[in-house]
């Protein structure tokens, strides 16, 4: 009863509902660079509700999904998340930013490790095992890279993209309040990342602070691209297909197959960590 009372009050806590965090490496970026840059704009609600064979199948929920995403955007967003991340980009000095990423993203290594795992990638097991070892002990309980520096780098992986590998669809989608845009799976998936050493061995209040900073941070990274979801023509549109771009872009480890759909824009994939 008590890791569930936990879980509920990480999903009101956790902030980042714009698009999730993403790796954002050099291989990545060059990968998102082979996309265009233009979202095709979906029918407005009003559109949407009048014309009854536009359906997302996806999105079986989309007239509620619609109203929790602007109170995430227009309520949560607006007067508490953004100005807690613009107060973090411009009055914690750099390398503070630097350290509590890097403590923070330590405490998920074993996370990925396990994942690397599960999808065979035994080589990037051991790494992210490695980078944990190193970095929580020379690199002073992660708040320096230290693994990065001499030539590790990080493969982040999610048990919501292992149960991808192996074939598991996605649901739903859903908007949560509080928590964003996500689906059956995903979310499923973020539950069982909570479980996995040594993040179960956090208490509540020291769940909500690592989620809450962690919300903070990310929101700092978007605050120089939101102008795109307040200028797009449907702004609940435009993030669910960046939450899908997104997801299919981690699941191929930054090489998705080239489909001739709608893609979203490169430089916000690129800025989303």
């Amino acid at each position: 009863m008590k890791k569930q009372f936990r879980q509920f009050f990480l999903l009101v806590v956790l902030a980042g509902f714009i698009t999730g965090c993403a790796n954002t490496n050099e291989q990545q970026q060059a990968a998102v660079n082979q996309s265009s840059n233009q979202v095709v704009e979906a029918q407005p609600v009003d559109n949407v509700e009048a014309d009854d064979e536009y359906r997302d199948e996806r999105d079986p929920f989309e007239n509620v999904n619609r109203k929790l995403w602007d109170f995430n955007w227009n309520v949560l967003d607006k007067y508490i998340l953004r100005p807690l991340a613009v107060g973090y980009s411009e009055y914690l000095p750099k390398p503070a930013q630097t350290g509590v990423r890097n403590f923070i993203t330590n405490l998920e290594e074993p996370g990925y490790a396990l994942n690397n795992l599960l999808q065979g990638k035994f080589s990037n097991t051991g790494v992210s095992t490695g980078r944990f070892v190193i970095n929580s002990t020379v690199g002073l309980l992660g708040l320096i890279d230290v693994a990065d520096a001499i030539g590790l780098e990080r493969h982040k992986e999610d048990f919501g993209q292992t149960m991808a590998v192996a074939g598991v669809g996605n649901g739903p989608f859903l908007m949560i309040p509080g928590y964003g845009p996500t689906t059956v799976r995903d979310g499923a998936g973020d539950y069982v990342d909570g479980l996995i050493y040594p993040l179960y061995l956090l208490d509540l209040p020291m769940s909500l602070l690592k989620t809450g900073v962690k919300a903070v941070y990310t929101r700092a990274d978007l605050i120089e691209q939101e102008g795109m979801i307040n200028s797009s023509a449907d702004s609940y549109v435009f993030i669910k297909e960046v939450y899908y771009q997104n997801q299919n872009f981690k699941i191929h480890d930054g090489n998705p197959p080239i489909e001739e759909e709608e893609e979203i824009d490169e430089e916000f994939l690129d800025e989303i960590d």
